[in-house]
């Protein structure tokens, strides 16, 4: 991505992003994630002297939730200085600036993180989609997690793109060719052009990279957004965000997604591929 497309797409993206969740698609979603990461980082892999990294975590809205889980430090780690100014002030809100350490930089160059220090990572809402060396961004990651950490990352579904171009857009059939020959997809003017992920593809990257392969989760599966929850300003509601503000119906849905979001039969549906990969050696000098 050019420097002028990043920053043109993540100064106004930082202003609002905080506030997605106020739809109740996106507050399912961050539900599903939350649990998908508390399955797979139990408290008791965790302590005050553990440190999770971010990767890509801009805002640092998840650090702040996550504080709130686990007792651990935190890194959080963005290439946005945009997005960055944001993270300041939710942590610091949130009270917690004593656990987490603010580093600008490429995930593609971590050399600011030592190898091997690092007890976990988390990557949210797909960052590794906007990346163009997404395998040296993967081998970093690999690099700095300790021997028996894990890495749950996130990217844009393949499959599910193909879809929604397909019915929800009714594209060309060029743009279709492209899709499906690059895993290259387009959501918008204002959006740069995104990487996709189907499970085999994201589980290879990682396996190749030196991880051993643990759970691949679409997320969501069953339930899809309806245009207003792309809404730049959170004011639209959709009908399925309008139908989760029912209690029982959130509840019973989160429920579903649960119980078949991993299935290898189904993960392919998700809005996203969220992969849970654990090191298993010591990276190599």
């Amino acid at each position: 991505m050019k420097e002028s497309e990043f920053k043109s797409f993540f100064k106004p993206y930082s202003q609002n992003v905080d506030k997605a969740n106020s739809l109740l698609f996106w507050k399912l979603s961050d539900e599903l994630i939350l649990e998908i990461i508390r399955r797979n980082i139990p408290l008791a892999l965790t302590s005050k002297h553990t440190t999770i990294l971010d990767a890509g975590g801009g805002t640092g809205r998840w650090i702040c939730d996550l504080s709130k889980v686990y007792k651990s430090g935190f890194i959080l780690y963005d290439l946005s200085e945009d997005m960055l100014k944001k993270a300041r002030g939710n942590i610091s809100k949130a009270g917690i600036g004593n656990r987490v350490r603010i580093i600008q930089g490429d995930l593609t160059d971590m050399s600011k993180i030592k190898s091997n220090s690092v007890d976990h990572i988390i990557s949210i809402y797909s960052p590794i989609s906007f990346i163009a060396k997404k395998k040296r961004a993967i081998k970093e990651m690999y690099r700095i997690l300790r021997r028996n950490g894990k890495l749950i990352v996130m990217g844009h579904g393949y499959f599910n793109a193909i879809n929604s171009k397909i019915n929800n857009y009714l594209a060309p059939a060029s743009e279709l060719k492209s899709l499906e020959k690059t895993s290259m997809v387009k959501w918008g003017k204002q959006v740069p052009k995104l990487n996709t992920f189907s499970k085999e593809s994201m589980e290879g990257m990682l396996r190749r990279a030196g991880f051993e392969i643990l759970a691949t989760y679409g997320v969501p599966i069953f339930v899809q957004p309806g245009p207003e929850d792309f809404d730049s300003e959170n004011v639209k509601v959709s009908r399925v965000s309008a139908a989760l503000s029912r209690h029982d119906f959130f509840e019973q849905v989160f429920e579903v997604e649960m119980r078949y979001n991993a299935m290898p039969t189904l993960a392919n549906r998700g809005m996203n591929i969220l992969t849970i990969g654990r090191k298993k050696k010591e990276a190599s000098s």
